[in-house]
């Protein structure tokens, strides 16, 4: 498995990957996360950059991809945060770092400062899809990690006589 890896990603893409980890692992001390939980976010960061380039990899738009990474992120931290017994938004705010449109909102504004409206419109258009994406993603899959953990909780109780 890990042959057929090394065949998809370039060397470029390894760097990426690397250095997805990095930015989340500084994000997450910068924002003061528990030293116990650092490398975790690191991770959670760069399953997000992983699972976004994979999806992307087999055709699917970056709006689409956006979502994936959105998911894994939400999924994941509900997961670390139930076991490590830490608030979600530890993970979840780490996690999202390598899928922020940051260039892409950057190239926008570029765009409108040298007077380029209509390409400036259609990119300022595809950024806020990306982040509303993310946002959808983190939503439906916090979401149902929470009815599920409800209903197991639910199903633990015995019933007052």
């Amino acid at each position: 498995m890990m042959d057929r890896l090394m065949d998809l990603m370039t060397m470029q893409e390894w760097v990426q990957l690397l250095m997805s980890f990095v930015a989340t692992y500084m994000y997450a001390v910068l924002y003061q996360v528990p030293k116990s939980a650092l490398w975790r976010v690191g991770l959670v960061g760069m399953g997000a950059w992983f699972t976004q380039w994979f999806v992307l990899s087999l055709g699917v738009r970056s709006v689409g991809a956006a979502f994936v990474g959105g998911l894994f992120v939400a999924t994941l931290s509900e997961l670390l945060a139930r076991r490590l017994r830490m608030p979600v938004i530890v993970f979840v705010v780490g996690g999202i770092v390598p899928l922020v449109p940051g260039s892409a909102a950057y190239a926008t504004m570029r765009h409108f400062v040298m007077g380029e409206n209509l390409e400036g419109l259609a990119r300022g258009t595809e950024t806020l899809l990306i982040a509303s994406a993310i946002s959808a993603g983190l939503v439906l899959a916090g979401t149902i990690m929470r009815l599920n953990r409800r209903k197991h909780h639910d199903r633990t109780r015995l019933p007052l006589r």
